[in-house]
């Protein structure tokens, strides 16, 4: 399965280092692969894991990771993954 984001979500995704690989749900899978706790309703994901690869979406939190990733918010709200 592949996920379907819109043109304009993806070319507001301008820094993703791994060429949009989450799109894949061969992706979910991937240690690699932001794992979502929760969403605030507002474009920002907390993520499970407190540790997480180098990626410019991937930002510090408290004592936690936050990501701020377009494809990634779309990916969770129109599929829940």
């Amino acid at each position: 399965m592949e996920f379907t984001v819109p043109d304009a979500v993806l070319s507001e995704t301008s820094k993703c280092p791994k060429n949009f690989a989450c799109l894949s749900s061969t992706s979910l899978t991937d240690p690699e692969f932001c794992r979502i706790k929760l969403s605030d309703g507002r474009n920002v994901l907390f993520l499970q894991s407190e540790t997480h690869p180098a990626c410019p979406y991937c930002l510090s939190f408290g004592f936690g990771k936050v990501c701020a990733c377009p494809t990634r918010y779309a990916i969770y709200t129109n599929f829940k993954k």
